[in-house]
């Protein structure tokens, strides 16, 4: 099995290539990375330097392209630009052929709020991208920019990492402000199954919706195949890390290659996070969850 992972390389937050090639590698599966861009840290952190890896996505699609090799799965992640989206979106074109899974982690904002790169051009060109996708993996938040019909752009400057914009700014219905209450009761429940299925481009793509609140300790991922959804149950310290949502994406990637259906590859990656979390000792959310202690159970 071979993957190809395009997505940053950070050098703290253990999130992005560093999440793709540690876990996939560990599940037998080949990973071929191509970085979007460098990170001395991740974008949480408040001072970072990044550098922007430019023609990469392009190279590696023209020169792969002469080698004549193919993928079982790609998997994209964080893009830094519009064009780069457009790049990635060329590349995802390339080798998504031949019964590859293309899994998009439609990287856009978390808890309610747009990152910093995100613009109306943005949000179009990574809709355009995960309209290809067997597979999308939103948080809450960018369900709901995925769902919206009339989506913004943040309004003046943006503070570093995130805008002050939220969810249900962007987002066309009221349904996204509920959704961001989490999945308490059964009206959210079936307000955040609306946000998922206005989410995908089409029937038969997969969404799963991660990272969404319950009672508790609780913490689901929902997913809708079909005509069918299911919420499944992890759980969580109160604290949001940075990288689980790279971690899950690989991880579902992988179960899946490995011969497991959707569910069960949701509730494989759930409790693999729940267990990395469980066993996490820094209070910082910006150095990610202690993954490496339980790798070797994946």
């Amino acid at each position: 099995m071979r993957v190809a992972a395009v997505n940053d390389l950070s050098g703290f937050g253990k999130c992005s290539l560093l999440a793709d090639i540690s876990v996939l590698s560990s599940m037998g599966i080949e990973v071929c990375p191509v970085p979007t861009a460098v990170l001395t840290a991740q974008t949480g952190f408040s001072s970072y330097y990044m550098h922007d890896t430019g023609d990469m996505v392009q190279h590696s699609k023209e020169e792969w392209s002469k080698m004549g090799v193919s993928f079982d799965g790609v998997l994209t992640g964080y893009m830094p630009s519009e064009e780069m989206a457009g790049s990635v979106l060329d590349f995802a074109n390339t080798f998504n052929r031949d019964g590859a899974v293309l899994l998009v982690d439609p990287v856009m904002g978390d808890g309610g709020k747009c990152y910093s790169n995100y613009s109306d051009a943005m949000l179009a060109k990574i809709k355009e991208l995960a309209a290809t996708a067997d597979i999308i993996t939103p948080n809450l938040t960018e369900a709901c920019l995925l769902a919206a019909t009339d989506g913004k752009a943040p309004a003046g400057k943006m503070a570093e990492g995130a805008s002050d914009t939220s969810a249900s700014d962007v987002a066309s219905d009221e349904i996204a402000e509920i959704a961001l209450k989490g999945a308490g009761s059964d009206v959210d429940r079936d307000r955040i199954v609306e946000i998922a299925r206005k989410a995908r481009a089409h029937a038969e793509q997969t969404v799963v919706v991660t990272g969404i609140p319950g009672e508790g300790d609780e913490l689901y991922n929902l997913v809708v195949y079909g005509d069918k959804y299911e919420y499944v149950c992890g759980k969580t310290n109160g604290r949001s890390y940075s990288g689980t949502g790279d971690l899950f994406a690989a991880l579902l990637l992988g179960n899946i290659l490995n011969g497991l259906e959707i569910v069960d590859a949701v509730k494989a990656a759930s409790l693999f996070i729940s267990e990395a979390i469980a066993v996490t000792t820094s209070d910082d959310r910006n150095y990610g969850v202690d993954f490496e202690k339980v790798l070797r159970r994946v």
